[in-house]
């Protein structure tokens, strides 16, 4: 059945562009152009065509046609709960975020793509193109391989600031599985599936208190660890307790002999401490230009902003 709506779909994309129109002195138009398969090993390959008005368009369109097969897949919606959404609202923003790194995925998939045909005709130009089914799998194996590693690491420490990470990789790996399934015919299970992950954060009803500490800091960046502290179950106090975060960013003016703009280095300090006792300190830094220093400092938002959504779990908050 597979086959069957995979073959459809390539016949669709390869028969979007209007057939010319032949002249009755005309030579017969190749077969591969109307029916890609009967030029190709369904059981080794995944073909498509592509017409355009050069020969080196026409081959573009070709790997565009085949690689849409993949896209597809991308476009569709994830298997997130309505329920989750909800509760988890930078869900979707987490979802876009795999979507780039899937599209990146499919580009290095289509750099395997080799054109086997070529065709010309009143101005038209004809491209057949192939997908080694082999080939693409020994790219999308050891990636699912990995992810699986990442994602039974993260189950087995069961710890809540791992929650965005669990969840981000969960959703790449769905959609690389679902590729996998398409070029072998056969489907990679999870070892934990989305499912689970809801399951054990909605039973995850305690929250602990923390108290965060801010030194200097801009609020955005205050803002995004606690949006992290809330969503993993942690509970916001006013006054220290037994747990405390602190957080600090320093910055440096360095010298530029660019009239307009200043050059700083800012490092970004994270500290836990429980009972008293300092238990982790993780920190970055980055060097940036801005014509202020408050310029400045936003050209660090992305980096610092990532830095501690992947790193706040190695501070053993939980």
């Amino acid at each position: 059945m597979k086959s069957f709506v995979l073959l459809f779909i390539l016949m669709s994309c390869s028969s979007l562009a209007p057939k010319p129109v032949l002249s009755p002195s005309a030579k017969e138009m190749p077969e591969w152009i109307y029916s890609p398969y009967d030029h190709c090993i369904e059981a080794e390959e995944i073909c498509a065509t592509g017409e355009a008005k050069s020969m080196t368009a026409a081959d573009l369109e070709a790997k565009k046609n085949l690689a849409s097969v993949f896209e597809v897949r991308i476009r569709s919606d994830f298997s997130v709960s309505t329920s989750a959404s909800q509760t988890m609202p930078w869900l979707s923003k987490v979802s876009e975020e795999v979507r780039g790194e899937l599209k990146e995925s499919v580009d290095e998939i289509i750099e395997l793509v080799q054109i086997r045909e070529h065709y010309k005709k009143e101005g038209l130009s004809y491209a057949l193109a192939s997908l080694k089914k082999s080939e693409a799998l020994n790219l999308l194996s050891p990636r699912l391989k990995k992810i699986d590693k990442e994602i039974k690491r993260l189950w087995e420490k069961k710890q809540r600031t791992n929650l965005r990470k669990m969840v981000r990789l969960t959703l790449e790996r769905e959609k690389l599985a679902e590729r996998y399934s398409i070029l072998s015919g056969v489907s990679y299970p999870p070892q934990v599936s989305f499912d689970e992950i809801m399951r054990w954060r909605d039973g995850e009803t305690k929250t602990y208190p923390i108290y965060l500490n801010v030194g200097q800091a801009p609020s955005w960046l205050v803002d995004k660890l606690k949006e992290l502290l809330t969503e993993s179950g942690f509970r916001l106090v006013r006054t220290p307790g037994r747990l405390i975060l602190n957080v600090n960013v320093d910055s440096i003016k360095e010298y530029l002999n660019v009239q307009g703009f200043e050059k700083f280095t800012f490092t970004l300090k994270l500290q836990s401490i429980e009972a008293g006792e300092k238990k982790k300190v993780l920190s970055t830094s980055e060097s940036v230009t801005g014509r202020s220093q408050a310029d400045a400092l936003l050209k660090v938002k992305k980096h610092f902003s990532e830095y501690i959504e992947e790193h706040l779990s190695d501070l053993d908050l939980d």
